[in-house]
């Protein structure tokens, strides 16, 4: 007698808060590829959101962003604001009984990451942060190396996440909406920094930071160099910048046998290389390019459905939030202000 199959899970009914570019990758083109529904969006004008929901196939835009949380049909909200909206707007969504997606970083600051996930915690809701990256299979192979002492004992780490910079209308420049570079590109390598603890002793710390100011406003980083201490481990450094001439999202791990090399560890569907170097020689392993945000959908849904919990944990996103702070701290800025509705 053949046992019975367990019926796959409905498909995720999900709504959209803005019309950001980043949806296209992180929602859009993942969901076609997890099957899962776009119910809704809302943009700031309803033109807008109308025009949108018809490009990208969703099925209604809503007439504001208060109109799509009240929604019966939506059960989850996929959060891609600037910064400086992602903890009001959660908030907002979790008191409504939506689960959450919020685009990376969680909040403008780590206290108002607490207060979004206390209310999580509260309401039973799932408010997942979308570092998408740590979730593809390169990086998964990276720790399992690690695990392994492929390279032996780590003796270093060098971070770069840099971009070229976006135009002086992009709210990535503006200090009230929590812009910055560490706000964006940056907090992809404290990420991967604070991961790195399980390999040197334990937590992160920012040793120090400096930063390159925008000479129009003292607190916007344009860029920034942190180096980052652990209990027993070596430091790490992280450049971040986002005025470079071109895009670069590598990490290189230095143990006391090798190294191991993510060329575009951030964007691994554009090169899903592992490069491994030791005595022995140097090797290549190729992990995949389906994107890294269908990976994130997928584990979304599993955490939503109640299967498995979110890969990257509200502990995750404190720990990142803090070191946040603590490089604008250390580089003589302030963390960034949080946001009214």
């Amino acid at each position: 007698m053949t046992p019975s199959s367990t019926p796959a899970p409905p498909p995720l009914r999900l709504g959209q808060l803005g019309a950001a570019s980043i949806a296209k990758n992180a929602l859009i083109d993942a969901s076609r590829s997890t099957g899962d529904s776009l119910v809704a969006v809302a943009a700031r004008s309803p033109e807008r959101g109308t025009a949108y929901a018809l490009e990208h196939g969703f099925a209604r835009s809503e007439d504001s962003y208060a109109a799509l949380l009240a929604s019966p049909d939506i059960e989850a909200v996929y959060i891609p604001l600037p910064n400086g909206l992602h903890g009001p707007w959660a908030e907002r969504a979790l008191l409504a009984g939506k689960h959450v997606l919020v685009e990376k970083p969680f909040a403008s600051s780590a206290a108002e990451a607490r207060r979004v996930l206390a209310v999580a915690s509260r309401t039973g809701l799932v408010a997942a942060e979308a570092f998408h990256y740590a979730l593809h299979p390169l990086l998964l192979r990276l720790r399992e190396l690690l695990s392994a002492g492929a390279i032996g004992r780590v003796t270093g780490a060098e971070i770069i996440c840099v971009i070229p910079a976006p135009p002086a209308t992009d709210a990535r420049w503006n200090t009230a909406l929590a812009g910055g570079t560490i706000m964006d590109v940056g907090c992809y390598g404290l990420h991967a920094a604070a991961a790195l603890g399980r390999y040197l002793g334990g937590p992160a710390r920012v040793l120090s930071a400096v930063a390159e100011a925008d000479p129009a406003d003292p607190e916007m980083d344009r860029a920034m160099e942190i180096t980052l201490g652990y209990p027993t481990g070596p430091a790490v450094r992280l450049r971040t910048a986002m005025n470079a001439r071109e895009m670069e999202f590598s990490l290189r791990i230095s143990g006391e046998r090798g190294e191991l090399f993510l060329p575009c560890f951030v964007l691994p569907h554009r090169d899903d290389r592992l490069i491994l170097r030791t005595a022995a020689g140097e090797s290549t392993e190729h992990l995949g390019t389906r994107s890294s945000y269908a990976y994130q959908l997928e584990a979304f849904a599993a955490a939503v459905r109640g299967v498995t919990p979110f890969p990257v944990t509200p502990g995750d996103t404190l720990e990142v939030m803090n070191l946040i702070d603590d490089a604008y701290r250390a580089a003589g800025m302030s963390p960034r202000p949080g946001s009214s509705l």
